[in-house]
């Protein structure tokens, strides 16, 4: 049985720690301030906005480096090139399908970002090589789908609603929803206890991974459904696979991998950053303030995880062989 990449190093896991009581901490202050304030203003929207458009798109922004070990064999200097011809042409695609045929991308998209959220929230703490990985990562991922469907559902209806962008309609339905939260949850809390059974998962990490699972539930039941999004992309998830990265880019000492991949990662980031401010200010001509940074974040995060996604996959391929 491997390891997980936690228990083989010390630093990544007090790293990891301290990520982990950040995110608690955060999940907690959120959800008293809207317990006491109510969040009426949209101004927490501009600040989500910042944090997706930054810290959240940065987990994916060493992707040309990944794409540079990957192209530059094959393709010596035209590697550039190549590389971000394919990249920016699958986000094309998938942004053409998605204004010509909203309702599906949305359910194609929620699918895809199940198994991609799932494996980078657990790809620290489980064995890699269990045949059910998959199985585990999808439902781990689609709590995050299932739970704002069920606990938040109105709000997140009319967000539907705004992301089909008045092209396709669909039925909604709570009580498919309700059955699907609750299924999505047995079936997950039994997959954990399997692999804590099997000793592909240590009781701390499976606690832990509970803790997460419950805050998921906490955040999307209480707080706005874009806040709540927020604060798991950018606190859980990208966190966690930004540590992963320093760890790759330097595993003797992770805070020099730490400020390798901050310096590695501006360039992209910053132009991702830029792209979005400008689509917001050519959208706001067109739909309100709102309803605009929701088709970039979601719309725009949908275009950029396919070719993201589809990086990781070649690569960690790459890497073992």
């Amino acid at each position: 049985m491997t390891k997980s990449l936690l228990d083989t190093n010390i630093k990544l896991k007090q790293k990891f720690y301290f990520q982990f009581l950040f995110y608690l901490g955060l999940v907690i202050l959120s959800i008293s301030i809207n317990y006491f304030s109510e969040l009426k203003s949209n101004f927490y929207l501009i600040i989500c906005f910042f944090l997706l458009a930054t810290i959240g798109v940065s987990h994916g922004s060493l992707d040309n480096q990944k794409g540079k070990l990957l192209f530059q064999k094959k393709f010596n200097k035209h590697w550039p090139l190549i590389f971000y011809s394919l990249y920016i042409a699958t986000s094309l695609l998938v942004l053409l399908i998605w204004l010509n045929f909203p309702l599906l991308s949305i359910i194609f998209f929620f699918i895809v970002a199940s198994f991609h959220f799932g494996h980078e929230d657990l790809e620290l703490f489980i064995n890699k090589n269990f045949f059910l990985n998959r199985l585990i990562y999808f439902f781990r991922g689609l709590l995050v789908i299932s739970a704002p469907l069920y606990l938040n559902n109105q709000e997140t209806a009319n967000f539907i609603d705004i992301l089909l962008l008045g092209i396709d309609t669909w039925n909604f339905n709570p009580k498919f929803f309700y059955y699907l939260f609750y299924l999505n949850l047995f079936i997950l809390i039994s997959l954990q206890i399997l692999y804590l059974y099997l000793k592909l998962l240590n009781f701390r990490y499976f606690l832990i991974i509970c803790i997460e699972n419950l805050s998921i539930i906490l955040i999307f039941n209480y707080l706005p459904l874009i806040l709540a999004f927020t604060i798991y992309f950018c606190f859980m998830h990208s966190s966690k696979h930004i540590l992963s990265l320093a760890n790759e880019l330097d595993a003797n000492d992770l805070n020099q991998g730490l400020k390798r991949f901050l310096v590695l990662s501006l360039p992209l980031t910053i132009a991702t950053f830029l792209i979005a401010v400008i689509m917001l200010f050519y959208l706001s001509n067109d739909f309100s303030i709102s309803n605009a940074m929701l088709k970039i974040i979601f719309i725009g995060l949908a275009s950029l995880t396919l070719p993201h996604i589809m990086l990781e996959y070649i690569y960690g391929r790459t890497k073992k062989r």
